[in-house]
């Protein structure tokens, strides 16, 4: 291995330096207005978990040992409730600032994380038939200067196209010492390729700080800190205008519990992130908005592990100052056994594609025929444009 490629296996090893393996974006220049964040918890997670149908007549029979107790819930309206650790959402409700989604779904049929991820991350209605991103597409269908940034270990598949991307690693520059930074920066200087992309990622880990994301006794890569590090960067006037980032571990088929158990807890850290998000944005909430998403729900009854199982529909959120009001959007089709998709699953009755044609239009003030643009094949899914102001 020569010096050129061994110093690529390092920038792709090093989460921190992530940055060097793909092209860095100039924001120098004025910005398109508006600012949309993607966040993908991968591995399905349990929308009867997060956001329950308390009122539901089955809601209990079918949950079992997993349903809550009502007086636990944030409720929301006369049918609906927040999971205790979701709890700080109420504060975005109470300011017209959230947008429920229930009984969601992509429109591909599947049990399976990578054709899920695929169809959720492409927009298309088949795990194949394109390599770009939507929010790649999006990118491209913006109009002015306009930029993008996955806060990832990785480019997500939702960022790949022909639009160059930034991306910001959630490792931290400041877990390797000093001597083996400088040490590491003599070779990069070395190089007229490599030197330039090496002193931005620096730059980008002054920007953010060291003080959240890598403090002792912080766990790398917690939601929170990775949610106030995309705000430094998206708060810039010249900024990134589109965020693409993502968590793992919401796959709970054992021990999920309920208040206080297991995913509760982690929907409290999801909860915490995205308020501490909306507080380091500052005056730059303003024109922010944020999607939360996974691709697919869970089974409707327990497992045997007192889990639950891949699904098909299941719950989401839209957080931002430009949403016409708080609500939950859901044609609910009920816990009846008679009324689960295949027996076994909440059934679905709103697409995702919907969600995400209104959340960019009413960001981006975009058109309905370019938000058919960002999801190909789409025209006969009209968007929730309604959703906002």
């Amino acid at each position: 291995m020569d010096r050129r490629d061994f110093l690529r296996t390092v920038c792709m090893c090093y989460g921190g330096l992530a940055t060097f393996g793909f092209p860095v974006v100039n924001f120098a220049r004025v910005r398109q207005s508006g600012r949309f964040v993607f966040v993908l918890l991968r591995g399905g997670f349990d929308g009867l978990a997060a956001v329950v149908p308390y009122a539901d007549p089955a809601y209990r029979a079918v949950r079992g040992a997993l349903a809550f107790n009502t007086d636990e819930l944030t409720t929301l309206d006369d049918t609906f409730a927040l999971a205790p650790g979701l709890a700080p959402l109420h504060e975005f409700w109470e300011r017209n600032e959230l947008v429920v989604l229930h009984a969601m779904a992509i429109p591909f049929r599947t049990r399976s994380h990578f054709d899920g991820q695929a169809v959720l991350e492409t927009g298309l209605d088949r795990p194949i038939g394109s390599s770009d991103g939507w929010l790649n597409r999006l990118l491209q269908v913006m109009p002015g200067e306009r930029s993008g940034i996955a806060i990832a270990s990785g480019m997500p598949r939702s960022l790949v196209g022909p639009h160059e991307v930034q991306t910001w690693s959630p490792a931290q520059l400041g877990v390797v010492e000093d001597a083996y930074l400088e040490r590491l920066a003599t070779l990069y200087r070395m190089d007229r390729e490599l030197a330039g992309r090496f002193e931005a990622a620096l730059q980008q880990q002054d920007l953010v700080g060291e003080e959240e994301t890598a403090r002792a006794g912080a766990p790398r890569g917690g939601i929170t800190p990775l949610m106030q590090a995309a705000a430094r960067i998206l708060r810039q006037n010249n900024g990134p205008n589109v965020a693409a980032v993502e968590f793992s571990g919401w796959d709970t088929h054992a021990n999920q519990g309920v208040a206080g158990g297991a995913l509760d807890r982690l929907l409290g850290q999801l909860a915490e992130g995205l308020v501490a998000f909306r507080t380091e944005m500052g005056d730059a909430w303003s024109d922010t908005t944020v999607v939360v998403m996974t691709e697919f729900g869970r089974t409707v009854r327990p497992n045997g592990t007192r889990g639950t199982d891949h699904g098909t529909a299941g719950a989401g959120f839209i957080i931002g100052p430009r949403l016409a009001r708080s609500a939950v959007i859901a044609d609910w089709p009920s816990l009846a056994d008679n009324a689960l998709y295949e027996g076994r699953d909440l059934r679905p009755t709103l697409d995702t594609r919907a969600v995400l044609k209104g959340a960019i239009a009413g960001t981006f003030d975009l058109t309905a025929a370019q938000a058919d643009r960002v999801f190909p094949g789409s025209d006969g899914v009209r968007g929730l444009y309604e959703m906002f102001r």
